[in-house]
Order: structure tokens, then sequence, then C-alpha cells
């Protein structure tokens, strides 16, 4: 059976295949151009059952602000060549865009964002299929995300590590922080912070997990059994106090300065601006670190 150029190529257009197999769907459907794509998208599912248990090390942070607003969103995939794709650098701007203007929640892993419609009107789930099933050929999903709007005088600021893998929010409020150039520069640093310490898990101790908490203390205590009993708890808590410098951001040394804490750093430039400050969230989107 003769098929024309003219039909393979908007058959490649519509699923981004290579046109030998555009034209072998072709053929294969009686030159049916609806039929063919219907086949292809089959096969896409297929490929994508195939590819679903495959890890995806790479990837790259999106970013989108609009009036103060910021939304970073994570794209992982298999390999850094795919994660800087035409196609998935494409469907990443148009995410992080669609984050910023309706995603369900400010914070959350991207299982929430599947049926978030895009500015195409076709969800992200639908994207999703069409990537992996039809054109990129790799497994691919969505990581965390994080939309941040500021408070009335406020400020949020953005850490975007140089390689794109990593993006931060910081969001500051008090009065007239948006204002402020030392304000700025301090969310940029605290977002540097948060970028280099993978392990926060809260912006104050009180945010902490009761549960997570006594199973550390109990892990240290586990480790002190052959120290002497008087001394014990005492060497159990000091080791909880530096596990939770680990994973408390206000309670951190201070990345440019260690002789400070975050919160001492924070107090010192509201200090200096002569106004009040302080850090009501944070949030790190990471892909493939």
């Amino acid at each position: 059976m003769s098929i024309d150029a003219k039909t393979v190529a908007e058959l490649r257009r519509r699923t981004g295949l290579p046109m030998m197999k555009c034209k072998e769907a072709l053929e294969a459907a009686g030159a049916d151009l609806t039929l063919a794509e219907e086949n292809l998208r089959k096969e896409g599912h297929k490929t994508i059952d195939k590819l679903k248990d495959r890890e995806m090390k790479e990837g790259l942070v999106f970013i989108a602000e609009s009036k103060g607003a910021t939304a970073a969103v994570a794209v992982l995939c298999e390999t850094d060549f795919v994660a800087r794709s035409a196609d998935v650098q494409q469907f990443g701007e148009m995410l992080a865009k669609g984050v910023l203007a309706s995603a369900p929640s400010d914070q959350g892993a991207g299982d929430a964002l599947h049926g978030l419609k895009l500015e195409d009107g076709r969800t992200v789930s639908a994207h999703l299929e069409d990537l992996v099933g039809k054109r990129i050929r790799e497994n691919m999903k969505i990581g965390s995300f994080a939309r941040f709007k500021p408070q009335p005088g406020g400020y949020v600021g953005l850490y975007v590590h140089h390689n794109r893998k990593i993006a931060c929010l910081v969001d500051l409020e008090g009065k007239d922080v948006a204002a402020s150039a030392a304000a700025k520069d301090l969310a940029k640093d605290i977002g540097m912070q948060i970028a280099f310490h993978s392990q926060l898990l809260a912006l104050e101790p009180k945010e902490l997990d009761a549960a997570w908490v006594a199973k550390e203390r109990e892990i240290f205590l586990a480790q002190v059994q052959d120290m002497p009993e008087a001394k014990r708890a005492q060497i159990a808590e000091g080791k909880l106090a530096k596990r939770l410098k680990e994973v408390v951001l206000l309670d951190q040394p201070f990345l440019k300065d260690e002789k400070m804490s975050v919160k001492q750093r924070v107090e010192a430039v509201a200090k200096g601006a002569g106004t009040t400050l302080r850090v009501r969230r944070f949030a790190r989107v990471g892909a493939g670190a």
C-alpha cells in the first residue's frame, strides 16, 4: 500500500515518532490516520509499562514568577540529555506556570499535580503519558513542588543552584521587607544554606515530629550503652542536640558566618535595617540532588 509523505508527516507531527515508525503504523492501519495514531498511543502505554521501574537520577527544576509569587517544580528522568531536551524544557516551563497559577496546595509531591490542567488545556498526566510513551522513551515523573506568595509587605526569595537541580524558596515576613535590600540578600543567603543541607526537616524545633525525635533519642542512647551509666543520658542528649541542628534550619550555623546561627543572622539583619523580620517558611525542590 502506498502511503503519501504528507500523511506520514502529519502523523509524525501528532506523535513525535520517527517517520519510518509512522509509515509502518499507517500501513498497518490501512492509511487511516486516526486509527494509526490510536494504535501508536496503545503502543505508548506498553512503553510506559516497560519503563516504569527504571530509576530516575537526573532532572531539572523549573521556575515561574509573577507579582512577587514564586513556584518551583522538579521534573525527573533517567538522563541529563533528556532533561535538557526541547520537549522536556517546554513541558517544564509550562508546568511551572501551571503550579504558580493553580497548584492544589503550596507544597507537595508531584503526584498531586497529575490532574492539573496546563495552559494548553491538557492535564499533567496526559503530558507525561505523551512524553514517556511517544517522545522521549525514558521513565519520567514530577518530583516535589512549592509555590509561595508573599504576605503584605513580605518577600519570597529564590535561590537556584547553578546546575538547575536544586531550587530553594524562602518566605520572609515583617515590616517593609520587600523594600529592604538587606532582607533580600538574607533570603538569597538562606536559600543557599538550604540548598547545601538536604536533611532539613523543619524551620524550628517545635515543628519536628515528636515520634521522630523520640526515635533519634533512642538511637543515641543505644550508641552509649558501653559508657558509664551516670553519663549515658547526658552524652545521648548532646548527640541529639547536634542532630537537631542538622535538621532545623534556624538552629543551624549560618553558612557565611558559622559563629552565629541562622536565627541570629535573621535577628541581626532585622536590627540593622530597623525593621521586624522573620522566616515564615521555606522549601527545597530537588531533581536528582
